[in-house]
Order: C-alpha cells, then structure tokens, then sequence
C-alpha cells in the first residue's frame, strides 16, 4: 500500500493533466470552429457575419436600388485620353 501523501501527489498529477488536456482540446476547437473559417473568409475578400457563422459576398447598393453609377460622357474632358 502506498503512503496517502504519494497518492495525493498522483492523483493530482492525473487531475492536472486532465485539464490541461481538455482546454486545449477546447481551444483547439475553438479555433477550428470560429478562428480558421473567419480568417479564410476575410482572404478570399469577403465579409464575416459571426450571428450567423457565414462568410458572405459584398453587394454594391445599386443591386438593390436597381440605380446605375453616373458615367461621364465620351467625348468629355473628364476622360482621361483628352489632352487640354
């Protein structure tokens, strides 16, 4: 039989490196879960939503207005092939 102190000593030997398995099994997930998927989002260009958990394409407000972007005519001095 081993003396109680050097059960102790083990048993919390064993408590600790149970917890330190389990929070890093924990933050593993974490970022498996929420960091990596927002990090591939934001290099492909595209915005986050974390609500959500999607990553999702900018769209311009003229898609939903139905307006166009002024263009400046052809023939203006606004263009940049006319010399003054």
């Amino acid at each position: 039989m081993r003396p109680p102190m050097e059960r102790w000593y083990s048993l919390s030997r064993y408590t600790l490196l149970g917890v330190l398995a389990v929070a890093s099994l924990a933050m593993a997930a974490y970022d498996w879960w929420f960091v990596w998927p927002e990090k591939k989002c934001d290099e492909q260009g595209a915005w986050w939503d974390p609500k959500d958990h999607q990553c999702l394409d900018p769209m311009p407000i003229w898609r939903i207005t139905g307006r166009r972007l002024p263009t400046p005519p052809a023939g203006s001095a606004a263009s940049p092939g006319t010399k003054p």
